[in-house]
């Protein structure tokens, strides 16, 4: 999972269970990378990047870490 320096803080809970998530894809394989990130207003993203280039943008701004995981996983899986 790519996560800059500047959007630590806000990431700190949700890092673990989306790169886990990462990684059980690419074990699947799927090879897709994450990158998260804080968004003009303050909102988290996480932007799915998969091996032909195509990207999904899921907010997980209200999301608790687990529920988070659910969702980028639900939308990477549709």
């Amino acid at each position: 999972m790519i996560l800059d320096q500047w959007n630590k803080d806000a990431f700190k809970g949700y890092a673990k269970p989306l790169e886990k998530l990462e990684k059980a894809f690419k074990k699947a394989g799927r090879p897709i990378s994450f990158y998260a990130f804080v968004a003009p207003l303050g909102i988290k993203m996480v932007r799915v990047i998969g091996n032909r280039g195509s990207q999904k943008v899921f907010c997980i701004e209200w999301a608790s870490p687990a529920q988070a995981a659910k969702i980028v996983a639900a939308g990477v899986r549709a």
